[in-house]
C-alpha cells in the first residue's frame, strides 16, 4: 500500500529529537514543569476539531474513559496524507461509537516518518495534550496540511492551530521545548520500534493483560477499519 514508509527509528533517532525540537521549534525560554491536565467540553458549535471531540474526556494523550477495557494506539505523522484521510473520514465514527460508549480509548503516538518538519507537528501536539486537547490540535493541524516537506508546519500555523481549539497559545508554544513533551516523544519512537511499525498510520490494539497487536484493516475508510476493530476487540 502506497501509504507505507519507511520508518528509521534507531536509538540514535530517538536521541536526535531532542537537539532538532529544540534547533526548529522554538527558542529561547526553560522547560516547563506543569503537570497534564484533564479537559471535558460540551458537545455542540465549533469547528470539526473540536466538535469530533466534544464532551469527551482526555489526558495528556490519551483520549476517552480510562475504565475503557481496550486501548488504541494511533501511530501518526502529522505531515503523512494517509493520517489526514483516517481523522476525517474514520475518527468521528471510532469516537463517536467507539470512545464515546467506552468500549475503547485512544493514544495518540506521534512518529517522525516524512522529515524532521514533522516534529514540530508532533511537539505541539503533546504540548497541547499537557492542557487537555492533544486531539483537538492533531485534527486543526490535519486541517492545514500542505505538501511533504514543504515547510508547512510553522510557528505561525501552530498559533492558528492552537487558537482555533481555544487553547492557551502562548503556554503550547512554550511547553513544545519541554521535559514532558520530550519524553512523550521519544516513548512514542521506542514504542513504534517494539511495535515494528513501518508506515503511518498504523494502529496497535491492547486489552485487558494483554501485550499491543497491530490492527490489520482493510482500508482507512469505516467500511474497511471498523470490521478489524470489532474483531479485535471480540
Amino acid at each position: 500500500m502506497e501509504r507505507n514508509r519507511l520508518l528509521l527509528l534507531a536509538a540514535a533517532a530517538a536521541a536526535a529529537i531532542v537537539a532538532v525540537v529544540v534547533i526548529v521549534v522554538v527558542a529561547g525560554g526553560g522547560s516547563s514543569t506543569t503537570q497534564p491536565t484533564t479537559t471535558q467540553t460540551t458537545r455542540g458549535g465549533g469547528t470539526e476539531a473540536t466538535r469530533t471531540f466534544a464532551g469527551v474526556a482526555q489526558h495528556g494523550a490519551t483520549l476517552g474513559k480510562a475504565s475503557a477495557p481496550a486501548t488504541m494506539y494511533v501511530f501518526e505523522d502529522p505531515q503523512c496524507p494517509y493520517c489526514r484521510q483516517w481523522n476525517i473520514d474514520t475518527l468521528p465514527t471510532v469516537v463517536d461509537n467507539y470512545v464515546r460508549a467506552g468500549r475503547v480509548k485512544l493514544v495518540y503516538r506521534g512518529i517522525q516518518i516524512i522529515g524532521a518538519n514533522s516534529i514540530v507537528g508532533i511537539s505541539a501536539i503533546y504540548a497541547a495534550g499537557l492542557q487537555g486537547k492533544a486531539w483537538q490540535m492533531a485534527e486543526a493541524l490535519y486541517e492545514r496540511q500542505g505538501a511533504e516537506n514543504s515547510g508547512w508546519i510553522t510557528l505561525g500555523v501552530v498559533r492558528q492551530a492552537a487558537g482555533e481549539i481555544h487553547a492557551n497559545v502562548a503556554k503550547l508554544v512554550k511547553d513544545m521545548k519541554s521535559d514532558a513533551v520530550l519524553t512523550e516523544m521519544r516513548a512514542s519512537a521506542g514504542q513504534a520500534q517494539s511495535l515494528g511499525v513501518q508506515g503511518t498510520p498504523t494502529f496497535g490494539i491492547q486489552k485487558p493483560l494483554g501485550t499491543i497487536e497491530q490492527l490489520q484493516i482493510s482500508s482507512l475508510d469505516p467500511s474497511g477499519f471498523t470490521p478489524a476493530l470489532d474483531a479485535a476487540l471480540s
